[in-house]
C-alpha cells in the first residue's frame, strides 16, 4: 500500500487488496447487535499493537459523508486493555477523536471494549438514527478505533457481526456464519470494511437482478429490509427494471468498478432518509410504503440510481481534497459539484434512460428546482461554488432561512451545468459527440475490481478538451462563479425547455408534501409549512415575507379558518378572484397578530415548456442507449 502522497499522485492506485476470507488481521472487530432493538451495540476490538505510547482515533471525516461526523455522541463506555490489564487513556483536549494510551511491554496486541447508544433522533448520516425495533444499518465506522496517522488502506481487518436471533444479514463482503449466530466476514483492508455497510432485519429479502455488458458475469441485486413483511413485496416488474438500470449504466460508463454491486434498501419509518454511497454496495433508506405506493417508487428509483453512479463518480474518480487515509484529515470539498452534482445529473436521467420513470417526469422533477432556484434569494449574494466550500456547514443547517441562506443545492444546481456542457458539446462536434462520450473518457478504468484513481479539477478540463475543445474552465466556472439564476436558465433553454408556471400541481412536489408531511407554496405567496403549520421557511421578496411573516411562526388560521393546507389553498384561489389579501393569523412566543398578505397571483407550481426555437437536447439525453425503440 501506498502513503497519503503517493495516494493524490497516483495515476491509478487499487484501494483493495485482494480479499481473503478470516486471514490473520491487524484488526479484528467483533460487534455483539443482539440488543439493538433497544439502542445497545457492544462491540470488542483487538488491534495489533507495539509497546510505547500510542494514539488511538475514532474515524471523523467519513467518505460520502463531506463532514466531520464520526461516532463520538454514541460511545457510552470504552475500556482497553493489554496482557488482560486494564489501561489508562486520556483523551485529547483539543482533538476530541484521540484518545491516548502506553501499551506495557511485551504485549503485542490491545484489546478495546466499546459500548454505543445509538441515536434516537436528530443530526445526520453517522449521527442519525439507524435502527428500529425490526431493523438496522450497521456503520463499522461508528464502532472501530485506529492508530492516529495510519492509512485505513493498510490496516487488515476482519469483521464479525451477530444480529439478533431470526434475522437475517446482507453486506458486500463475502461471508460465512460464525459462533452463536454470528457472521464471520472476509478480511479485506478497514478501508473496505468501513466502505461495507451490514443490513440485519427480521423482515427481509433479496431481489437479484439480471446481468449486462460490460462485464454480464458480475452480479446484482437489491437487499431489502422493512419494519414489516407486508411492506417486503415488491411490483412484478422491479427486477426487470432495475436490470434495465444496471444495463443503462453499463452503457454509459462501459466499465464496472467493482466485483459485484448490493443495493442496501430499507423500509422504515423509523430511521434516517438519506443515501450514502460505497464502493461496491450502498446505504438507502426510504419510507416504509415507498415501494407499494407507485409515486414514491420513482423517488426511490432517482436515489438507487445516484448512489448506484458514484461507485464510478466517488468512489472511483475522487476529488484530491477528499481523501482522508485515516479519517482524521479534513476534506476539502470544492469539488462536490463533480463528486455530488455531476451524479445527481446522472441519478436523474439514468431512471429515465431505464424505464423506471418517463421523460416527462424527468423534466417535472427538473421543473422543481429551476423553480426552487427562481424564486431563492440566496443565489443573489453566493454563488454555486460557495456552497461546496461550506458544505461540512451546510448540511447540518437548520431548514429556517434555507431559501436565503442556500443549502447544499450544488447537487441540484450542478444538473443545469452538465445539461449545458452536453449541449455544448453537440453544438460543436455537430452532434456526434455527447456527455457520454466525457463520461466514458474520465471514467475509464479496470472492469470488475474496485480502484481509486483521484483527479484534481484541471483533469476534468483536459478530458473535455479531448472531446471537443473550447475553453472549458471559463465555460464550466460561468455556472460556479457566476450570481443568480441566469447561467443555468440559459442552460436549460439551450436544451430546449424553459420553466413555466401553472397552477396545475407539479407530481413531484405532491410526492415531496406526502413524504414529509409538509405545504410547498414558495412559488405562491412564499411559506414552507409542516404539518403543525409552523412556517419552515418563507420566500423573501414574496407576499408572506413582505407582511411580516418569518421561519418560526404558527400560522394558526388563514381568513378566520382554522389552518390546513387546504384552507390555504382555498385562501389564494378566494384573493386571486376577489383581489383581496390574506389574513394570516399567527402566533409567535404566545404572542397572536395578524397578517395582512396581498397575494393575487393564485396558485403556481413549476413545470418545464418546450422552446420551440432550440433543438430539444434534453429529450435525447433521457433517452435509452440500450433499447432500439
Amino acid at each position: 500500500m501506498r502513503s497519503a502522497r503517493s495516494l493524490a499522485l497516483a495515476s491509478t492506485l487499487f484501494l483493495f487488496a485482494a480479499p481473503t476470507l478470516l486471514a490473520a488481521a491487524d484488526l479484528t472487530v467483533r460487534i455483539d447487535a443482539r440488543d439493538i432493538p433497544r439502542k445497545h451495540v457492544h462491540t470488542d476490538l483487538t488491534l495489533a499493537a507495539k509497546p510505547g505510547p500510542l494514539v488511538l482515533v475514532f474515524p471523523k471525516w467519513i467518505p460520502a459523508e463531506h463532514a466531520p461526523a464520526g461516532p463520538l455522541d454514541s460511545i457510552i463506555g470504552l475500556e482497553i486493555k493489554a496482557k488482560g490489564s486494564r489501561l489508562e487513556w486520556q483523551r485529547d483536549p483539543i482533538d476530541m477523536f484521540s484518545v491516548a494510551v502506553t501499551v506495557p511491554p511485551g504485549a503485542d496486541h490491545i484489546d478495546i471494549s466499546l459500548d454505543s447508544g445509538l441515536s434516537i433522533g436528530g443530526s445526520s448520516f453517522s449521527g442519525s438514527p439507524n435502527s428500529s425495533e425490526a431493523l438496522a444499518v450497521i456503520r463499522w465506522n461508528e464502532f472501530v478505533l485506529l492508530p492516529k496517522g495510519s492509512d485505513a488502506a493498510t490496516i487488515s481487518a476482519t469483521g464479525t457481526l451477530t444480529p439478533p436471533d431470526g434475522w437475517s444479514t446482507a453486506c458486500a463482503l463475502d461471508s460465512r456464519p460464525g459462533a452463536q449466530g454470528g457472521i464471520e466476514f472476509e478480511t479485506v483492508p478497514l478501508s473496505q470494511l468501513i466502505d461495507s455497510p451490514a443490513q440485519i432485519g427480521r423482515y427481509t429479502q433479496r431481489v437479484a437482478l439480471t446481468g449486462s455488458a460490460p462485464n454480464p458475469a458480475l452480479q446484482h441485486s437489491i437487499a431489502i429490509a422493512s419494519d414489516s413483511a407486508a411492506m417486503l413485496e415488491t411490483p412484478a416488474d422491479f427486477a426487470q427494471g432495475y436490470s434495465k438500470l444496471v444495463a443503462e449504466a453499463g452503457a454509459l460508463f462501459a466499465s464496472r468498478l467493482y466485483r459485484h454491486y448490493t443495493w442496501l434498501l430499507t423500509l422504515s419509518d423509523h430511521v434516517a432518509h438519506f443515501g450514502e454511497e460505497h464502493h461496491e454496495s450502498s446505504d438507502n433508506r426510504v419510507d416504509e410504503n415507498a415501494l407499494s405506493d407507485p409515486e414514491m417508487r420513482k423517488g426511490v428509483a432517482e436515489l438507487l440510481a445516484h448512489e448506484y453512479v458514484h461507485s464510478w463518480n466517488g468512489k472511483y474518480r475522487r476529488p484530491q481534497g477528499l481523501l482522508s487515509p485515516d479519517y482524521q484529515k479534513p476534506m476539502d470539498g470544492s469539488l462536490l459539484w463533480v463528486y455530488e452534482g455531476m451524479t445527481q445529473f446522472w441519478g436523474d436521467v439514468l431512471p429515465a434512460r431505464a424505464g423506471l420513470y418517463s421523460a416527462a417526469d424527468a423534466r417535472e422533477l427538473i421543473a422543481v428546482t429551476a423553480g426552487n432556484f427562481d424564486v431563492s434569494p440566496g443565489l443573489g449574494w453566493r454563488p454555486l461554488r460557495d456552497t461546496a466550500v461550506q458544505a461540512q456547514r451546510l448540511y447540518d443547517a437548520p431548514d429556517a432561512w434555507t431559501s436565503a441562506r442556500r443549502s447544499v443545492d450544488f447537487y441540484e444546481a450542478s444538473v443545469y451545468l452538465w445539461l449545458d456542457v452536453d449541449a455544448e458539446i453537440r453544438a460543436r462536434t455537430h452532434g456526434r459527440a455527447t456527455i457520454d462520450d466525457f463520461v466514458k473518457r474520465f471514467f475509464a478504468g479496470p472492469d470488475g475490481k474496485p480502484a481509486l484513481k483521484p483527479y484534481a479539477e484541471q483533469e476534468l478540463y483536459d478530458t473535455l478538451t479531448a472531446v471537443t475543445p473550447a475553453d472549458w474552465r471559463s465555460f464550466v466556472h460561468r455556472h460556479l462563479d457566476t450570481l443568480g439564476t441566469d447561467a443555468m436558465f440559459k442552460a436549460l433553454e439551450r436544451t430546449g425547455w424553459k420553466l413555466t408556471y401553472s397552477a396545475e400541481k407539479n407530481p413531484w412536489i405532491e410526492l415531496s408534501q406526502k413524504r414529509h408531511k409538509s405545504t410547498e407554496r414558495g412559488w405562491s405567496i412564499g411559506l414552507r409549512l409542516d404539518e403543525k403549520g409552523v412556517i419552515v421557511d418563507t420566500i423573501e421578496g414574496r407576499a408572506a415575507a413582505l407582511a411580516g411573516a418569518g421561519p418560526g411562526m404558527t400560522v394558526v388560521a388563514v381568513n378566520g379558518r382554522k389552518f390546513t393546507a387546504e384552507v390555504l389553498d382555498a385562501a389564494i384561489a378566494d384573493a386571486q378572484k376577489t383581489r383581496q389579501p390574506i389574513a394570516l393569523l399567527v402566533e409567535t412566543d404566545d404572542y397572536f397578530r395578524t397578517l395582512s398578505v396581498p397575494y393575487f397571483d393564485g396558485p403556481r407550481y413549476p413545470h418545464l415548456t418546450r422552446v420551440e426555437s432550440s433543438p430539444d437536447t434534453l429529450t435525447e439525453v433521457l433517452k435509452s442507449r440500450t433499447r432500439k425503440d
